[in-house]
Parts: C-alpha cells; sequence; structure tokens
C-alpha cells in the first residue's frame, strides 16, 4: 500500500522513505526554458494525465509523475527535455539512448527530445506501458 507523506503529500512505494519536502512548481521548472521544451513538457503531462490517476510532484531535480509509485521523471534543460520512464523489460529502440536495471522488476529508460513533434505513439505507448507496469497491470 502507498504511503503518503504527511508533509509534502506526495505518493511513495515505502512509508517513511527518504525524500526532500521542499516544494516546487511545473512554473518553476518551465521558467526560461525554450517554447519547444515547455511545449513539449506541457504536453506530456496532459498525455499521462489521460492515463488515469497520476500525482504530478515537482522536486528540486525533475517533475516526477506517479500512481502508486513514480514511473516517469521530466528534466526540461534549455533546449532539451530529458524523459526516464520505468519498465519491467528492457529497450534499446531509439531514441532510447540509455537504460539500466534499478531493481530486479524494472529497468530506467532515458529519452532526450528538443520538439512537441518528438512526442510520438511508440513514445506515448512505453508511457503507458510505464504506468500500467507500476499499477501491476503490465501485460508487456
Amino acid at each position: 500500500m502507498p504511503w503518503i507523506c504527511p508533509v509534502c503529500k506526495r505518493n511513495f512505494y515505502k512509508a517513511n522513505q527518504p525524500h526532500s519536502c521542499q516544494l516546487y512548481s511545473v512554473e518553476t521548472h518551465l521558467a526560461g526554458k525554450d517554447s519547444a521544451i515547455t511545449g513539449a513538457c506541457n504536453k506530456l503531462l496532459a498525455i499521462v494525465q489521460g492515463f488515469g490517476p497520476v500525482q504530478i510532484s515537482p522536486t528540486k531535480n525533475a517533475i516526477i509523475v506517479a500512481s502508486k509509485s513514480s514511473f516517469l521523471a521530466l528534466k526540461p534543460k534549455k533546449k532539451i527535455l530529458d524523459i526516464e520512464f520505468l519498465l519491467a523489460r528492457e529497450m534499446n529502440e531509439f531514441p532510447v539512448h540509455k537504460t539500466f536495471r534499478v531493481s530486479k522488476q524494472r529497468v530506467a529508460h532515458f529519452v532526450r527530445i528538443d520538439k512537441p513533434e518528438q512526442i510520438d505513439e511508440q513514445l506515448i505507448a512505453w508511457l503507458k506501458e510505464a504506468f500500467d507496469t507500476i499499477n501491476g497491470k503490465s501485460d508487456y
């Protein structure tokens, strides 16, 4: 059962999981970024909200998206949006540029985009798979 921090109201997989309760906003992360990065980030947030109930938690280093647990991190830079998501399997298809196993059952995948048009059906399907995986609905 997920644990909700009583201070920052973020969901975590384990009770008393270490984290920072310092509050940030999506707007803080997007301030000073190219409009293409802002557009891509906002588009991705809208897409993942359509998957089902999610919590968007802007932290110091990323915009974290969680359902039962975190499954997606968006890291807007000035001209690049770094996207990190967790799957139960490893994929090395383009545009994934790096992967690493974070646990016995999860593999982190890293994608980098620089415009909203790069958010294609394949990337959306991977993010939906990440959402389903974290919610125990994965048939992949």
